[in-house]
């Protein structure tokens, strides 16, 4: 019998954990409870064991929880307790404040589960966390999701706001002494998050929950990992990945993740800060050129460093706040979900380490990301038509900041869902024109999008999967980003047409690639050109972390040695 090839997942930073909590509210919106009453079959569906494990707690009742270590600043978590809510730990802070005996029992039950690999763990006692009104409704099974208005845009302070997953209590990890401001990064810089992962308090207990997840795995296949290159959390980040494969030697697929803003740092002008981030990005990338499997950029904004203008990517028939992380990081959570289901859908033979060899030969480990989020279909329009009128015109919109992959020699993995089978083209009896079509001999969305790039790419090779499953954007998604030009379905109105007021988008088709190709070159040598404006002995904040200059001026040149896969003379 197979067994279940599974997959720890890693969230390192607030907004890392912004978008890794749309990313599992996401999850749980495809689960299927009833087979019968679903219009996906199940062989298209996603394989949830692959990133999900199945446990009991104290009450013998069976829970089902993400396999994930999430690493975040002190008040990020709100309302949540550190133990999680699912092993009898939950400490009520609705209606009152616990008692120590309620608190004894917290202690006794998460020391029960292995929640400090310490000799003895200290429970404290915080005042009550607000609650959004979203996670209110929640605990009473009282969501409205067609009716009413959470303002989440407006009122999310932080990703446990939204967060409508519950996680396993082994999963959190906060940072003791760093306190989240809503202005400025407490951790800062690259050599911050090196220096937490050296020091035992947080390295030895850590490692051990990594333990324990994988020796609760039959056929540990590798590892996602999301994290917040801007800040301290890209230290943090490079070292997890020297641990892992020292340990494991498994395949990692990593996500850099730029916040949509700009970043300031304590005690640092616009200008000093701006150095901080190059240099946070010059030693997180001399790092993931050795240590990652394959990485890909992700960020809403067009470029990242020296970005003054602040200027965002536009999605056809989306319009999002540029600097609200709510609504920004669903943009990349929907990407990551739509992506990774090349190697997480239940028919699919493709596992971790084939998908990154397959988008990164041959040393080219950065990769490129794209999206169309809404698809871009008329309702009514079948895709035959819909690509071949899209011959001359770019289906994609670049998430990944200054990355332009081009059209032509490229590698790529692109996966398209929520477009039905009988959107593909129309019975032979009525198919009229697309009769003509090389595409009509096309017997499934996969093969038509194979065949679309292998004529509008010159000399570019796609792997491409499918699968009738849509994105689920009801609450706690953020529909308000959808134009009124979007059906409820996620498909374009026709003409001038608009929806209906008051009515939501409920579910939308996506696009969405992994691109490489010589062209990439051109983001890592603007990377570098930004390091000539670098005066590393006026950095104080790296000064004080112990950052020597020929470290630096070594990951420089890593950086220029990985820029030379990127050759036109390589082979691809």
């Amino acid at each position: 019998m197979d067994h279940t090839r599974e997959i720890l997942t890693f969230q390192l930073g607030t907004y890392a954990n912004y978008v890794g909590a749309h990313f599992w509210n996401q999850q749980e919106s495809n689960f299927v409870y009833d087979s019968n009453n679903s219009q996906v079959e199940e062989e298209q569906l996603p394989q949830n064991d692959v990133l999900y494990r199945e446990g009991l707690n104290d009450l013998n009742q069976t829970t089902y929880t993400p396999r994930l270590l999430s690493v975040d600043l002190v008040g990020t978590l709100g309302h949540l307790p550190m133990v999680g809510e699912l092993y009898g730990n939950y400490v009520p802070l609705l209606d009152e404040q616990p008692t120590d005996d309620h608190l004894q029992k917290v202690k006794e039950n998460a020391e029960q589960n292995n929640l400090s690999t310490g000799s003895e763990l200290d429970v404290l006692k915080q005042p009550r966390a607000t609650m959004s009104e979203y996670q209110k409704d929640l605990l009473k099974n009282a969501v409205n999701t067609q009716n009413k208005d959470y303002n989440l845009k407006e009122t999310c302070s932080s990703w446990a706001d939204y967060l409508y997953t519950r996680y396993h209590p082994r999963t959190f990890n906060v940072l003791q002494g760093f306190i989240r401001q809503s202005d400025v990064q407490v951790l800062g810089t690259h050599a911050a998050g090196v220096e937490i992962w050296q020091s035992p308090g947080f390295n030895e207990d850590f490692c051990d929950r990594i333990r324990l997840y994988a020796e609760e795995c039959d056929g540990l296949q590798g590892f996602q990992v999301l994290f917040d290159i801007d800040d301290g959390f890209s230290g943090l980040a490079s070292k997890l990945l020297e641990h892992l494969n020292d340990e494991y030697s498994r395949a990692s697929f990593v996500l850099p993740l730029h916040y949509p803003r700009n970043v300031s740092y304590a005690q640092a002008d616009s200008r000093t800060a701006q150095s901080i981030r190059v240099v946070n990005s010059v030693l997180s990338y001399s790092h993931l050129s050795e240590q990652a499997s394959m990485f890909t950029p992700l960020s809403t904004l067009s470029t990242i460093w020296r970005n003054n203008t602040q200027q965002s990517r536009h999605l056809p028939g989306l319009k999002w706040q540029s600097d609200n992380l709510y609504q920004s990081s669903a943009v990349l959570a929907a990407f990551l979900d739509t992506v990774t289901l090349s190697y997480r859908l239940r028919q699919t033979p493709e596992t971790l380490l084939r998908f990154c060899e397959r988008v990164a030969p041959h040393g080219r480990k950065l990769t490129a990301a794209a999206m169309s989020l809404p698809l871009g279909m008329q309702q009514e329009q079948d895709l035959i038509d819909y690509l071949d009128q899209s011959v001359n015109t770019s289906l994609l919109t670049q998430l990944s900041p200054g990355c332009d992959p081009g059209t032509s020699h490229l590698v790529q993995s692109v996966v398209a869902r929520g477009i039905p089978y009988a959107r593909l083209k129309r019975p032979m009896e009525q198919a009229g024109p697309q009769l003509r079509m090389a595409a009509y001999g096309c017997d499934s969305v996969s093969q038509m999008l194979q065949l679309y790039y292998q004529c509008a790419y010159h000399g570019s090779l796609t792997h491409a999967a499918s699968t009738p499953l849509p994105l689920k954007t009801q609450l706690p998604f953020p529909y308000e980003i959808f134009e009124d030009t979007i059906a409820n379905d996620g498909f374009k109105l026709p003409s001038d047409g608009q929806r209906e007021p008051d009515t939501r988008v409920d579910s939308a088709p996506v696009l969405a690639a992994l691109q490489n190709s010589s062209k990439l070159g051109d983001h890592l040598d603007a990377l570098h050109a930004q390091t000539h404006r670098v005066q590393l002995a006026k950095l104080q904040s790296y000064s004080l972390g112990g950052l020597e200059r020929g470290d630096y001026e070594s990951s420089l040149d890593r950086l220029l040695e990985f820029r030379d896969n990127y050759e036109d003379s390589h082979y691809l």
